[in-house]
């Protein structure tokens, strides 16, 4: 379990409740489709763009005990 996951305003992997384009890469994201959401910037990203790759990252390190 992430241990941020109490503040709202980190980012986290969602399902897209509409259609959308991922901000990095421009690919289409859509309706029910899991994605990356940053609520500081209202910005999203494809589950397959680097972004999302740092994302998956940092929750390992988190799950693994490392603190930034």
């Amino acid at each position: 379990m992430n241990r941020y996951s109490n503040y709202n305003r980190d980012p986290r992997e969602i399902m897209a409740r509409f259609n959308s384009t991922c901000s990095e890469t421009g690919k289409e994201i859509n309706k029910g489709e899991v994605c990356i959401y940053y609520p500081n910037s209202k910005e999203v990203f494809h589950i397959d763009s680097k972004q999302a790759e740092e994302f998956r990252n940092w929750n390992a390190d988190l799950a693994m005990g490392y603190d930034y």
